[in-house]
């Protein structure tokens, strides 16, 4: 049985979401700010390795993994978000899958034994500081301590190395949940669960070095959609 805290919940504005130019926004309709998602900005940045990627392997073949991903994720999250929340998970669509089933068995037993303390699921939350926003997995206490997290799905386990970027997303959400809440929460999480059932949990408590990437991340973006913006 998890436990779900409401201490912060009046500390965000109302905040909703667009798509402008095939980017997503999060709107601040009272303040008339809008921020670009953290997803967005991050794959921004990494638009050249996947143009690599994808010139290396065929469209055809990169829209079908593609597909495949995007829709195995986001199967994964709804059992995960459904499972946190104490619902009959099982009973979902989501659950017939059998890929999907299996990964989320295996990573049940590690929810179960590090995750508490809810407080936020699928929270959209912004930064002011850093001019960007975005919708948070989750942030719970991961064995005991305040924690921002986010699950992954991935074919196989993965070098740390080819985690970074996750590690900008969440110290993204660090900062705008800190900066709304006043509490800093202590570490960011990456749940990564891969097709075979392996769970690969990694930590980094060094959140201030990813925050000056993230910083670095933002102004490339903007820059970029500025000077874009400028010739039209």
């Amino acid at each position: 049985m998890f436990i779900t805290l409401d201490k912060f919940r009046n500390a965000f504005k109302e905040i909703t979401r667009k798509l402008v130019d095939g980017t997503r926004y999060y709107v601040l309709e009272e303040e008339e700010v809008a921020y670009p998602s953290i997803t967005s900005v991050i794959s921004f940045v990494n638009r050249k390795k996947w143009a690599d990627w994808q010139q290396k392997v065929g469209l055809e073949e990169a829209n079908r993994v593609r597909r495949h991903s995007t829709g195995r994720g986001t199967k994964f999250h709804k059992l995960a978000e459904v499972y946190l929340q104490n619902g009959d998970f099982k009973t979902l669509n989501e659950y017939s899958d059998p890929l999907v089933q299996l990964m989320f068995s295996a990573a049940k037993s590690h929810m179960d034994d590090r995750l508490s303390n809810i407080v936020f699921q699928e929270k959209y939350m912004y930064s002011h500081k850093f001019g960007v926003a975005g919708a948070c997995d989750l942030i719970c206490d991961v064995d005991g301590e305040l924690s921002i997290v986010d699950f992954k799905t991935a074919k196989a386990e993965k070098p740390e190395e080819w985690l970074e970027d996750y590690f900008v997303q969440l110290s993204a959400y660090w900062a705008m949940f800190s900066e709304s809440t006043g509490v800093a929460p202590k570490k960011l999480v990456v749940f990564l669960v891969g097709e075979n059932g392996d769970v690969q949990i990694v930590e980094r408590r060094n959140i201030m070095n990813y925050l000056k990437t993230l910083k670095d991340y933002v102004n490339q973006f903007v820059q970029h959609r500025d000077a874009n913006t400028k010739r039209n």
